[in-house]
């Protein structure tokens, strides 16, 4: 093996290394979300709309309490980009970006509702704080 070959493997392995440390950075962006008192912290996919929303943090917004089963914040239409619409039942915990209202989504309970969205993360533990609070002020930021 000559003394290039052998550069150009660990060149090589060092951007294999360098990727993956990037994916994995990207792939798991811890966000804390603060509720009142209560802490919750989330991790959030690595997609357009979840990096967009990102940008935006630290965010204090008023989310509505919808349904019995949802806290909801409304950008407006097509203030986020979606690169991955799904139309299936979701988690209790999942965050999700709902495009028609440009809404920010936290489901906290669940009704075996099925809706098109684009998903952003999901909290780890906690949801429970949101049957209690009604509308309230929800801050988002990178943790």
């Amino acid at each position: 093996m000559s003394a290039s070959q052998t550069a150009s493997e660990s060149a090589e392995a060092t951007a294999t290394e360098n990727t993956e440390t990037t994916s994995e950075t990207s792939e798991n962006m811890q966000v804390k979300i603060t509720v009142g008192e209560t802490v919750l912290t989330a991790t959030l996919e690595d997609n357009a709309t979840a990096r967009a929303l990102v940008e935006q943090m630290p965010l204090t917004v008023s989310m509505m309490d919808l349904y019995g089963r949802e806290m909801c914040y409304r950008f407006g239409a097509g203030a986020l980009p979606t690169d991955d619409l799904r139309s299936d039942s979701y988690e209790v915990g999942d965050i999700a970006y709902w495009p028609p209202a440009g809404s920010l989504v936290i489901l906290y309970a669940q009704n075996g509702e099925q809706f098109e969205r684009q998903h952003l993360g999901h909290i780890d533990s906690g949801m429970e704080v949101f049957e209690t609070t009604g509308d309230t002020e929800v801050t988002f930021e990178l943790a």
